[in-house]
């Protein structure tokens, strides 16, 4: 049995919703830029997002920003070595 790349996201397994895309980026939200260092615009399907929410939720974690950065951050590490 093989799974597909998105099997996740749908906890029936009949497939995900599909919508219209976004025809132009969203600008970039200014408020949001803390300290020194700038945000940058990561996109990443909705229903992604929405099912590592839950998912961190369910495991009693916080932020699937701290996540992100975190498996970023290994994956860099990860390449890095000899």
């Amino acid at each position: 049995m093989t799974v597909g790349r998105f099997d996740y996201l749908d906890r029936n397994g009949k497939g995900g919703k599909k919508g219209k895309a976004r025809k132009s980026a969203p600008a970039p939200d200014e408020s949001r830029v803390g300290g020194t260092e700038r945000l940058e615009a990561v996109y990443l399907r909705k229903e992604t997002v929405r099912a590592v929410w839950r998912q961190v939720r369910d495991d009693g974690g916080e932020s699937v920003s701290e996540l992100v950065e975190d498996l970023l951050l290994a994956w860099l590490r990860e390449r890095q070595r000899p």
